[in-house]
């Protein structure tokens, strides 16, 4: 499995595939297999997108939990509260 940083640096590649087999299912003159061949390809890019977006959120509130932690920190201790 592609490690989660990999994923990041493709992820607008493979949404742009994804698109583009979203649009070629809709073609008419599709067969059922080359439909199924599509899909199966669109589930896999999907996946992977989804991989990269959870990635990318599970970072950011990771992120902004460092800052909530260094901002609290940085008020120091309230008032009436020695800070020993």
């Amino acid at each position: 499995m592609a490690r989660a940083t990999d994923k990041l640096k493709s992820f607008e590649s493979n949404y742009e595939k994804l698109e583009e087999l979203v649009r070629e299912l809709d073609a008419p003159d599709l067969t059922l297999k080359q439909s199924l061949d599509l899909y199966e390809k669109a589930v896999k890019l999907s996946q992977s997108c989804e991989g990269a977006l959870e990635y990318a959120r599970q970072k950011a509130q990771a992120l902004a939990d460092v800052r909530t932690e260094k901002e609290s920190a940085d008020e120091g201790p309230s008032e009436g509260v020695l800070d020993l």
